[in-house]
């Protein structure tokens, strides 16, 4: 039995007692994980949690579940490196040193091993790292604060809005909300933003860009929890689902104490109604205040939701009398309206309403007949998908690219860093020989035939432009839209990269025949309506 196991990258230098010290190296053990996996992990850890849930109260809402989201995602970590638990398991080490790994995968050693000594590597760059982020915060709350101000001396009421803080291109928001910031505008409501964390060059650019006051609330949450006293709890977990719910333990002490403080401020501000698109733990100090104080909450769906990935939108192991999802709240379709009514247990059945897209498609294709863009290369649009990982995806774009009657170009996301990209230029340089679309999908869905992906609602956005959407079949995702249930006797979800090409062929002799366009936009878009719209109705 080695007393010591050292946890590390193959990027660090060692210097180890070979005969007392094991050391694994982290890249030798990570592996993809499921999502269909992960949620069912995180509804066990809830269920197996009562007492812990049901303890920590604020006026009748169980806050735990504000972490939800959180815990799927460390499940998902968990589930990446369960070989590597697997093999300390059988160590049976006392003592752990951990390296220079990825936190994610630090915090799942920290909450499984509870019961083991662990002494963790602290760099003086996250120590500076700290300072830095106090003063930028120092900057936020102040500017927040001059808002606040002047939003006091604004007569009449306000319509609070969530929002993360990015500026599309020539605009002066976030291009999923410009549509009903141009609503709000048209019928003369008042609004207040509530933007979540930011990094500070996006702070003092996009102050610029949008030219109005605003109010950084992730600076709350900030101070709540720098000036606590670090509120342990005093029960000691038995076993590993007790270990990762009791560490939220300190996060429930300064959600409180953070609500309380936005509840102020939304009594001062005179919020009528909040936009808070969705419940999340990045909304939950927000959504907790306003139900709070009886001010009616508002979500709408800002992508094609499912239940296995967009977890907050349902947990389905969810059985508290008072429900902390949005009082109304907006789908895409009629087929969505059935899907969250059956699977979402956050709000009453009763709250779910066919308001229509976000972002209504203007220019909606919706001729009968499908026709390629030209009769010479299939032009392919691989869309970005930042929640996969790129070694999933490369298989197929290299099936794609040995195709010499196949062109490939590559969408990447607009406003952010694009990590998928980044990552993909790191595995697979190649990418780099693709044409680079940025833009808005409408702007360029009329150059290609195909949009392809694994989990992106931008595939199935194929389908308002006249296009054919093909799915990748992944460890991670698998059949993340269902799409196999769409024609019956038909598998339109590619489970191998060697069929792609084959699927793709068939799919575009076929579709005036199988009609898949029509029936995936009908399916998850319903008929274009105008969810904008509908908000400003509920207002």
């Amino acid at each position: 039995m080695n007393q010591t196991c050292i946890i590390a990258s193959k990027s660090e230098k060692l210097n180890f007692d070979n005969g007392k010290e094991k050391v694994l190296y982290i890249e030798d053990y990570v592996q993809f994980s499921s999502v269909v996996e992960a949620r069912k992990l995180t509804d066990k850890i809830y269920s197996h949690n009562a007492d812990f849930i049901t303890e920590h109260d604020y006026k009748g809402y169980k806050i735990t579940w504000s972490w939800y989201s959180d815990v799927f995602q460390f499940c998902i970590k968990y589930f990446e490196i369960e070989r590597l638990i697997q093999t300390i398991d059988v160590l049976d080490a006392q003592h752990l040193k951990i390296g220079n790994i990825p936190p994610q995968y630090r915090k799942v050693l920290e909450v499984y091993f509870f019961n083991k000594k662990i002494t963790s590597n602290v760099s003086k760059g996250e120590l500076l790292s700290n300072t830095k982020q106090i003063l930028f915060n120092v900057t936020l709350l102040l500017f927040s604060m001059i808002s606040i101000l002047f939003f006091i001396l604004r007569p009449s009421k306000n319509i609070g809005t969530y929002t993360g803080d990015f500026i599309y291109k020539n605009t002066e928001s976030d291009f999923r909300l410009n549509h009903l910031y141009e609503k709000y505008q048209e019928n003369n409501i008042q609004y207040v933003e509530f933007i979540r964390d930011t990094k500070v060059k996006d702070f003092f650019i996009n102050i610029f860009k949008r030219r109005r006051f605003a109010i950084y609330y992730t600076v709350i949450i900030f101070f709540v929890d720098l000036l606590s006293k670090k509120d342990k709890n005093s029960k000691h977990p038995q076993d590993f689902y007790q270990s990762i719910l009791y560490s939220y333990h300190y996060s429930n002490f300064v959600l409180k104490k953070s609500t309380l403080i936005i509840e102020k401020i939304f009594k001062i501000l005179r919020i009528d109604k909040f936009v808070l698109i969705s419940f999340s733990s990045r909304s939950a100090h927000l959504a907790i205040a306003a139900k709070s104080l009886g001010i009616k909450t508002i979500g709408i769906m800002h992508g094609l939701q499912q239940k296995d990935y967009a977890v907050y939108e349902f947990m389905q192991s969810y059985q508290e009398n008072k429900k902390i999802g949005c009082d109304v709240y907006g789908v895409w379709s009629l087929y969505y309206l059935e899907y969250f009514k059956k699977y979402s247990k956050i709000s009453n059945a009763d709250s779910f309403q066919y308001s229509g897209l976000l972002r209504p498609v203007k220019n909606i294709n919706q001729v009968d007949h499908f026709e390629r863009v030209s009769e010479n290369k299939i032009k392919i649009l691989l869309i970005s998908e930042p929640l996969i990982t790129v070694s999933e995806i490369i298989p197929h774009l290299k099936c794609l690219l040995k195709n010499d009657n196949i062109e490939v170009s590559i969408k990447v996301r607009p406003m952010i860093k694009d990590i998928y990209y980044e990552n993909m230029i790191l595995q697979f340089p190649e990418i780099q020989d693709l044409k680079i679309y940025d833009g808005k999908l409408e702007d360029v869905a009329d150059k290609f035939d195909v949009f392809v992906g694994s989990n992106s609602t931008a595939i199935i956005e194929a389908s308002l432009f006249g296009k054919v959407s093909i799915l990748l079949n992944t460890v991670k995702f698998g059949d993340y839209f269902d799409i196999d249930e769409l024609i019956p006797g038909h598998r339109l979800l590619v489970r191998s990269p060697e069929l792609l090409c084959k699927e793709i062929q068939f799919r575009l002799e076929n579709e005036n025949d199988l009609k898949t366009i029509e029936k995936t936009r009908y399916r998850f878009f319903g008929d274009n309506k105008d969810g904008a719209q509908w908000i400003v109705d509920q207002l």
